[in-house]
């Protein structure tokens, strides 16, 4: 009666040429390894003509829709950590935040951790929207400044304070004399257990050792160097034990990690990207829909 037509598409069918399931599987295909010239041979083997620049736009397409799903609960704990990858073989600095209840990435930005008022700036909407209260992050001195800004609680990944304290231990019992020797032992197993109190031993130690200054144009001795540790260990006891205060703050950032490997993995496999929105799209597809 009007003398106009329409269309009507079922669920699953829009006006591209292809289906949502085919979009989907498409960018599937490519996130198990395959690239984007093998999705378009085996999509043609079953009498599907796809075009590989066609799979790549279904990759952007997918990772778009995950990359802006907005959470729909509050998010008390939150993980960040830094990435980089390579566009045009130029070297990029990402910066992720998680949410550490789920393993849910939420955002991802062009920044890098290191600059302390640029992630603050970048970090305090998300803060404000979602309540955030608590950060967990490696053992980066800048996150404890980024933590203190934004009035947040902060819990540092007992995986990598025990790397770099063990590391670190490591060499200086080989400088050491005898006699300092079981300081060093117990102070790796204070750091491996992380008792509550230890921060109140660790400072009897650091009050113990002899105070040894540092020249201006040497090198720092060892045991120079030890009771450094030992004051550093003290003074941050308090992020490194926050853990234990409550069952919803993990001990790691290894959701945060995970995420990353994820993408890192596929990312060794592919020739590398010609641009941005291309590296975060990757690591969008990458890191949600396999979780």
């Amino acid at each position: 009666a009007c003398q106009r037509t329409f269309r009507h598409y079922p669920v699953g069918i829009q006006r591209a040429d292809q289906s949502l399931r085919l979009q989907q599987l498409a960018a599937l295909c490519w996130r198990l390894g395959l690239s984007t010239r093998s999705v378009s041979g085996l999509f043609n083997a079953f009498q599907t003509q796809l075009a590989h620049m066609t799979v790549w736009r279904d990759v952007q397409l997918v990772a778009h829709q995950q990359a802006h799903q907005v959470p729909a609960h509050p998010v008390r704990v939150l993980g960040v950590d830094g990435l980089y990858g390579r566009v045009t073989g130029q070297a990029r600095a990402l910066t992720l935040a998680v949410d550490l209840g789920t393993g849910t990435p939420l955002t991802l930005a062009q920044i890098d951790e290191h600059d302390v008022q640029v992630v603050v700036a970048w970090l305090k909407p998300l803060v404000t929207e979602l309540g955030i209260e608590v950060l967990v992050t490696d053992d980066l001195k800048e996150y404890g400044q980024v933590a203190a800004q934004l009035g947040l609680q902060h819990q540092v990944c007992h995986f990598h304070v025990a790397r770099w304290v063990s590391k670190t231990l490591k060499e200086l019992g080989g400088q050491l004399n005898t006699e300092w020797q079981a300081v060093v032992q117990r102070v790796q197993t204070l750091v491996h257990d992380l008792p509550r109190a230890g921060n109140l031993e660790l400072f009897a130690m650091y009050q113990q050792l002899p105070a040894v200054s540092k020249p201006r144009s040497a090198l720092a001795s060892p045991l120079y160097r030890l009771r450094q540790l030992i004051l550093r260990l003290c003074l941050h006891w308090d992020r490194y034990t926050l853990y234990q205060h409550a069952q919803d703050i993990p001990a790691t950032n290894n959701r945060t990690e995970q995420a990353i490997g994820r993408w890192r993995t596929r990312s060794r496999s592919v020739r590398g990207f010609k641009s941005d929105a291309g590296l975060q799209s990757a690591f969008w597809l990458c890191a949600t829909l396999s979780r």
